[in-house]
């Protein structure tokens, strides 16, 4: 019998239902570990479907989104981390602080860090703004625990210190590396093929994904992304050897998703993502982002401690 453009997408590992995000998540075996997604923005695209989230008031809005993180509540086990990636919001000059309102309506939740996702290649601000606000380079990863659990997983990324060799201090040569910061650099990501099914156009990146997969889940694992999209999520969870449960509100990116999935992604060096090693910026002295540890003055004793 043919399958139906709406039945569940299985391929290497990964599953795709096609329905709402707010109706429950069909685990079966086993729930999910982990969640990560980033979700329609209120009042900015047409995803294409009748039922879509995004283009009701702002209060049905967050209301539904919190349906939403109920349903991942119910498909994840106790020690569950969700990563929320999104960004506030400008319409007809009234200013929308979605990542906060999140926040504070959100339940079965528990805010427990936030990281930022600086974008350099950021669009400017739009006509009426570009003369009244800096432009907008960032966005905001929410990070939530399940029922204010502690006990989750987590690897914490290093990248090698870029100045050890010029910092006095002991504790700062952890033959390891300098612990990553929580906030990365990682231009926004806009294939043609997702700006031309309507997709915003600074979809996130695998990037991203792939450093929240490697400090917050292990191979094995099964990742949950309500707000599957284009498969992104998918993508790099196949190529990190983890399982993936994609929700998609639109059967019509079936075909996308599958080629997505089966793209080939190696999960990149922490340093390209590091404000420290990746940046190119001149700032007061010498040289980019860096403690100023080489121009105190040896020579008449200066110290900065």
């Amino acid at each position: 019998m043919k399958s139906s453009s709406a039945d569940p997408l299985t391929l290497a590992g990964q599953v795709v239902y096609f329905q709402s995000s707010e109706e429950p998540v069909p685990v079966e075996d086993s729930l999910a570990n982990f969640v990560i997604t980033s979700p329609p923005y209120w009042n900015l695209k047409d995803y294409g479907h009748r039922n879509q989230i995004g283009g009701e008031a702002y209060e049905i809005y967050l209301n539904r989104m919190n349906t939403v993180w109920e349903r991942c509540a119910e498909a994840t086990n106790d020690d569950a981390v969700m990563v929320i990636n999104v960004g506030n919001r400008r319409h007809k000059k009234v200013f929308y602080p979605i990542a906060f309102d999140i926040v504070k309506s959100i339940t079965h939740w528990e805010l427990w860090d936030i990281m930022i996702w600086y974008i350099p290649n950021a669009l400017p601000q739009p006509n009426h703004y570009i003369e009244r606000l800096f432009d907008n380079k960032f966005e905001f990863l929410l990070l939530f625990t399940k029922l204010g659990q502690r006990n989750y997983t987590f690897t914490k990324p290093r990248v090698p210190q870029k100045y050890i060799d010029d910092d006095p201090r002991a504790c700062k040569k952890n033959p390891r590396g300098r612990c990553l910061g929580n906030v990365i650099r990682i231009p926004a990501y806009k294939p043609p093929n997702v700006k031309k099914l309507g997709y915003h156009q600074a979809a996130y990146p695998e990037e991203l994904v792939a450093l929240m997969l490697e400090s917050f889940t292990k191979p094995g694992d099964i990742v949950l992304d309500p707000f599957v999209g284009s498969g992104t999520t998918l993508k790099v969870a196949r190529s990190m050897d983890r399982g993936g449960i994609g929700i998609e509100i639109n059967p019509d990116y079936r075909s996308l998703i599958a080629e997505r999935i089966l793209e080939p992604f190696e999960t990149p060096d922490w340093k390209d993502i590091d404000i420290i090693h990746s940046a190119n910026l001149e700032t007061g002295r010498r040289k980019p982002r860096k403690v100023h540890l080489l121009n105190f003055d040896k020579a008449e004793g200066a110290s900065l401690f």
